[in-house]
């Protein structure tokens, strides 16, 4: 009885020992970003971007939405997209960062994450990194740090259209708090596999602007390309599954939570970072 406790105890002390190194490289991404001049004038180019956005774009939109003629128009264009549900939201600010950020986000992603490993396997530092963890506490704690990243820059986003929201109606705050949990889960779930797949290619090419490049060039040309083919070959429509985004209509239609558009994205997330850890555990590095 005695063994067997000691066994246990020992198996959870390993298990915590292993989530130290991924927790630690996931401290450093963080610590990169908001504590190095780069990773600040990152941040900095962000926020200006998302001011703009919020001043113009969404502000502009919820003052023209307010005219009661113009609402009915685009209620009658969402009937034809299924997006009429939006126009129900208690704060119409979060209903239009919901239809914003659906497709600027994945961008933001690829942008945070497009340097993983690659820098590290350039330099050689990979090397001294590895002398105290296994390569897959490498690959989980940069995607782990890259993931909270852009967690906390959509909590930043949706909390400063929120507090817009508020600052022109107080008395939906309960009432809009579904909206916010909706958009800020399924906007995490929608860039893991644009993080995950950016893990790939710099495991693969060893290159963050190589990454990129194939990320905003090649990728979708290859999906441009899968479509023409599925018009004459109907099977092939399937191989769009192994690409992020395929789910971005019906996420950007997605009223509520539904299972099918949550497996697509974890599916594809695993899969590009089990595809990852094959390339990391057969790579020289």
């Amino acid at each position: 009885m005695y063994s067997t406790f000691q066994r246990f105890a020992m198996q959870a002390k390993n298990q915590h020992s292993n989530l130290i190194p991924v927790w630690l490289f996931a401290q450093f991404e963080l610590t990169r970003l908001f504590f190095t001049k780069r990773g600040l004038f990152l941040v900095a180019s962000l926020a200006i971007v998302w001011f703009f956005i919020l001043d113009f774009l969404i502000y502009e939109s919820v003052q023209l939405l307010r005219d009661p003629l113009l609402r009915d128009q685009i209620s009658s264009w969402f009937g034809e997209v299924q997006l009429d549900y939006l126009l129900q939201w208690p704060y119409s600010e979060l209903a239009v960062y919901w239809i914003i950020s659906v497709f600027i986000f994945p961008f933001i992603a690829i942008l945070i994450s497009s340097d993983q490993i690659a820098s590290d396997i350039k330099r050689g530092t990979v090397r001294f990194l590895l002398l105290r963890s296994t390569r897959s506490q490498l690959l989980l704690g940069r995607f782990l740090g890259k993931t909270l990243i852009v967690t906390i820059l959509i909590f930043l986003s949706i909390l400063a259209t929120f507090l817009m929201g508020i600052n022109r109606d107080a008395t939906q705050i309960v009432n809009s708090i579904p909206q916010l949990i909706l958009i800020l889960f399924n906007l995490i779930l929608l860039c893991l596999p644009y993080i995950a797949l950016m893990s790939l290619l710099n495991a693969h090419f060893q290159s963050s602007k190589i990454s990129l490049l194939i990320a905003f060039i090649i990728v979708p040309v290859i999906s441009s390309l899968i479509g023409y083919i599925a018009t004459y070959i109907e099977p092939a429509d399937y191989l769009l599954y192994a690409l992020p985004g395929v789910q971005l209509t019906d996420t950007l239609q997605l009223a509520d939570f539904q299972l099918s558009s949550l497996l697509i994205p974890l599916i594809q997330t695993i899969g590009y970072l089990f595809l990852t850890q094959q390339v990391l555990v057969r790579k020289s590095l």
